[in-house]
């Protein structure tokens, strides 16, 4: 079952909880942390690209290439945020295993694929076209064996899609917090399936590759300090959400 980020105001809890400047009225930014904010699944990218994102901290540059925003400037960032679905990560490796006709396949990639990996459809396209040929067999069907599903993969790895991090990134806290998380969502006005939902934790995802541990790393980075960076205090930037404050969908789970 997808987790569903619902309409409540996530940046005034960030506001609250992330470090500022050290009279307390400011949140600094520089672009990496801006630019990390886009790849890690906190901006919806299907509406707004990175240069829009980007164009959004202008107003608020500072002389040394940093960014300060005031509470107010900070909250009208949720205009930017994802708010929609978060599904467990498609796993490739779960694919089953077979004899797919062309459009059974192009189903499983406009499904799944797509929404998971950053390449623009062309080259998921050319991806597909070469991996067809390759596995088409006599009857004119296309073979789906493990070494299909480790070419799969190898691209979602080296490409993930910002919402394939955001999923990977949600996944693992589920997997290793899922009981205290349920615990918190006890503690507050929800609906027993909700409660049961947060139980449910993911098993569907490995250890993330080395490139995606790295973006996950990042993010918690942002999160927790900026303590190399003088004259500033340090800031958080990681998009933080109470699981207390996350719905689960009932719709079907993708892949």
């Amino acid at each position: 079952m997808p987790l569903e980020l619902g309409s409540f105001s996530v940046m005034e809890h960030l506001w609250e909880t992330l470090d500022k400047t050290a009279d307390g009225k400011h949140i600094p930014y520089t672009m990496i942390d801006i630019e990390q904010l886009w790849y890690m699944g906190f901006v919806d990218t299907q509406r707004f690209g990175m240069k829009e994102w980007k164009a959004a901290f202008e107003p608020y540059r500072q002389p040394d290439g940093t960014f300060l925003l005031n509470r107010q400037q900070f909250l009208s960032l949720d205009r930017y945020r994802y708010k929609g679905e978060i599904r467990i990560p498609f796993d490739a490796m779960r694919i089953n295993e077979g004899k797919y006709t062309d459009d059974g396949l192009d189903d499983l990639i406009n499904a799944s694929i797509v929404p998971s990996c950053s390449l623009p459809f062309p080259k998921i396209k050319e991806f597909f076209d070469a991996l067809k040929k390759d596995l088409r067999q006599a009857d004119g069907l296309i073979l789906i064996k493990k070494p299909a599903k480790e070419r799969i993969k190898a691209l979602l790895d080296a490409h993930p899609s910002p919402l394939r991090n955001l999923e990977l990134l949600l996944d693992r806290m589920l997997a290793t917090q899922g009981e205290e998380f349920a615990k918190q969502i006890e503690k507050s006005e929800v609906d027993a399936a909700t409660i049961q939902a947060a139980r449910e934790v993911s098993s569907f995802t490995a250890a993330p590759t080395t490139r995606t541990e790295a973006g996950a790393k990042e993010l918690k980075k942002i999160e927790k300090a900026r303590e190399k960076r003088p004259p500033q205090p340090k800031a958080k930037g990681k998009p933080e959400v109470e699981v207390k404050k996350i719905k689960r969908s009932r719709k079907g789970v993708r892949g």
